[in-house]
């Protein structure tokens, strides 16, 4: 791929970004920016999350690049030295929690041969918390706050969206919804490693977390109690039967 980035960001946003264009940006960022990953990168996060990541953060830098360009314009090599200082911030981050918590080392994670639309799962959520209320343009700035790190972990996500304009329950909610925990995969890691979409948004505990960044649930303050996921499930469970 060497089509320079402003050309791939420039025809995209000029085709309101349609599927041909789109795709020839994601796959730009595939070879430019995840392929060439660092080893030790890919080791330290486990291979699918560190692509997943760089994924995200590379496709919402190119959106907000469309809206407002430097002066010195953009390369590859930028997006890529942004892609790499995030992801070196969260394998910071994953290496305090280990520490704390020895006995959920993992592993690294084999690569996966599913590679999912850049973007998709992103508007896929984005429509979610559209249609429980959310503005598309309170939606979009919220999810573009969250991944204009450093710092990519919940604390630091959950800043960002706050002061972009988000309450903190609405703050809080998408950290979870986007970054999730240790026992709590968040919605993006699971649409990114192929669940269907039914699936992951009928989950009680993400329908909350949607509700909560709609803000329809000013009440929601980090991870859903066991109480309260037994009582989603049991509320489905009656409705069910």
């Amino acid at each position: 791929m060497d089509v320079d980035l402003e050309v791939l960001i420039a025809d995209a946003e000029r085709s309101g970004w349609a599927p041909g264009p789109s795709r020839r940006l994601a796959d730009g960022i595939e070879a430019r920016i995840v392929v060439p990953l660092s080893s030790r990168l890919r080791t330290a996060l486990g291979s699918d999350e560190a692509a997943q990541l760089a994924r995200v953060i590379a496709w919402e830098r190119c959106l907000e690049l469309a809206i407002d360009r430097p002066e010195a314009g953009v390369s590859w090599g930028y997006l890529a030295n942004l892609v790499r200082w995030r992801l070196q911030d969260a394998v910071r981050a994953e290496v305090i929690r280990r520490r704390r918590h020895l006995l959920t080392q993992r592993l690294p994670d084999g690569e996966a041969a599913y590679r999912p639309v850049l973007g998709h799962h992103l508007d896929r959520i984005a429509l979610e918390l559209a249609s429980e209320g959310l503005s598309p343009a309170a939606g979009r700035r919220f999810i573009r706050a969250a991944a204009d790190g450093p710092p990519f972990y919940r604390a630091g996500i959950a800043a960002r969206v706050r002061r972009a304009g988000a309450t903190r329950s609405q703050a809080e909610a998408l950290a979870w919804l986007l970054r999730g925990g240790a026992g709590q995969p968040s919605a993006l890691a699971r649409l990114a490693v192929g669940e269907s979409p039914g699936g992951v948004f009928a989950d009680p505990v993400v329908r909350r977390w949607i509700l909560a960044v709609a803000g329809r649930d000013q009440r929601f303050f980090g991870r859903p109690s066991r109480l309260g996921h037994r009582q989603a499930v049991g509320v489905e469970w009656l409705q069910a039967a």
